[in-house]
């Protein structure tokens, strides 16, 4: 059998950036259908998730992993390939049927469910999840839908479960000689966020203990690696 594609995409919750997140659905169904290569990498996964899959097969007992804006999969198929049943939910199908593909190909559809949904309204049941990967959504998502972020998407992980970050560096440019006056921009028609090393602390402390960050910067290209340990519930930040 085939993975059936499931859910529905409902809007955004956040109705002052509906109309930017909209025209940042376009930008992305055009690049996916167009049938051309992705401009960002879809096959194979970060280092960093490679080092973090081969944590999560040494712990005893499965392992729940939900993928975040799985996009064609290469972080799905990764957990999936450990023995961890993975959970890949994106707004387009387009990418999702390429998963579906792939996991075929690979024989994994018995590890992988696809969820077609809204990553800020989530189809799924909380503290569900041992690891969630979040590798591009935060840093499309605007300040003002961090709360909702930090509360339903990392409310489906269970305390004590991981969640791992990847996101625009402030180093990150879209083309050689691009200057920014500030730490966000709507390029193309879609919304990018850069952070500096501190902003995770401050954002995410209440929630999570940093465990790790690593930093990437090649040529035009640079990304934070954020490993996180979700806090016991009834913890708040260190300190």
């Amino acid at each position: 059998m085939g993975i059936d594609i499931e859910g529905g995409v409902r809007p955004c919750i956040s109705t002052a950036s509906s109309d930017l997140y909209r025209r940042q659905r376009r930008f992305f169904a055009q690049v996916y259908e167009s049938g051309a290569a992705t401009p960002w990498p879809s096959v194979e996964p970060t280092p960093a998730l490679r080092r973090l899959a081969r944590l999560v097969k040494r712990r005893k007992g499965s392992s729940r992993i939900l993928d975040l804006g799985c996009g064609e999969g290469r972080h799905t198929l990764l957990f999936a390939h450990t023995g961890c049943f993975t959970v890949g939910l994106d707004y387009l199908a387009a990418p999702l049927r390429t998963v579906a593909q792939r996991a075929r190909a690979k024989r994994l559809t018995s590890l992988i469910r696809l969820l077609l949904g809204d990553a800020l309204m989530p189809p799924l049941k909380s503290g569900r999840f041992d690891v969630l990967v979040d590798s591009g959504v935060f840093h499309h998502l605007k300040k003002a839908d961090w709360p909702i972020y930090l509360n339903r998407v990392l409310g489906l992980v269970k305390p004590g479960g991981y969640v791992h970050l990847t996101v625009f560096s402030a180093r990150f440019k879209h083309y050689p000689g691009e200057r920014r006056t500030r730490n966000w921009c709507v390029h193309r028609g879609h919304y990018d966020r850069f952070f500096v090393k501190r902003d995770f602390a401050d954002i995410f402390s209440a929630q999570c203990e940093i465990v790790a960050i690593e930093e990437e910067h090649e040529g035009l290209n640079g990304f934070f690696h954020v490993l996180m340990r979700m806090r016991p519930t009834d913890a708040g930040p260190a300190g």
